[in-house]
């Protein structure tokens, strides 16, 4: 185990070493924007909706950060107002 935790890629979420379930050999993570990702980290980063391959639940990655559709149309609306919305200026 040891050498896997090693090993194991550390996800860019948590920081932690991404490590199959126990009683699995196989390792579940998903690569987004070349970092890899825990399933349950990777979610929206304003309204933390999980994120998939699912209609309304893809990645509209802006400024390296994750968002939902939703969230990133909400970023680059002229003017947006929103105290975050300056971490991701265009």
């Amino acid at each position: 185990m040891f050498g896997q935790r090693v090993l194991a890629p550390q996800c860019a979420s948590c920081k932690q070493p991404i490590l199959p379930a126990e009683g699995s050999d196989e390792t579940v993570r998903v690569v987004s924007m070349e970092r890899d990702y825990h399933v349950e980290c990777y979610h929206c980063e304003d309204c933390k909706m999980e994120l998939n391959d699912e209609e309304g639940h893809r990645c509209f990655p802006l400024n390296d950060h994750l968002l939902c559709h939703s969230c990133h149309l909400k970023h680059i609306e002229p003017g947006a107002s929103s105290p975050v919305a300056a971490t991701y200026q265009l």
